[in-house]
């Protein structure tokens, strides 16, 4: 694993965790987000099969929550905890990967 890669990707989820919004618009954009940090530490991981297992059975594919049924003009998302969600599965991420970049770190240094 590229472990200044790691440094990047954790250090740009961390940016986005920074960030405040208002909801829906919030909701949606952590939902992006996930997505595009999905696609970046697949990549990283790539080379170790077991790894890759591991973050796609941590970290399932994140969806927008659908509206609640019979309220009219309301957006795709609930709101504060299509946000909640967004936000708790970036941060399991960012922690997930410094725990590689320590083990990185310290298999190196051994």
């Amino acid at each position: 694993m590229d472990r200044g890669a790691a440094i990047r990707v954790r250090a740009a989820i961390e940016a986005t965790l920074r960030e405040q919004g208002s909801y829906p618009s919030y909701a949606a954009a952590l939902v992006e987000a996930d997505g595009r940090f999905r696609t970046a530490i697949r990549e990283l991981t790539q080379d170790d099969a077991s790894l890759a297992s591991e973050f796609e059975a941590l970290f399932p594919i994140m969806t927008a929550r659908s509206a609640l049924a019979g309220l009219p003009g309301r957006d795709r998302f609930d709101g504060s905890g299509g946000t909640k969600d967004a936000r708790t599965q970036l941060t399991a991420m960012s922690n997930w990967l410094q725990g590689l970049i320590d083990s990185t770190g310290n298999s190196r240094a051994g």
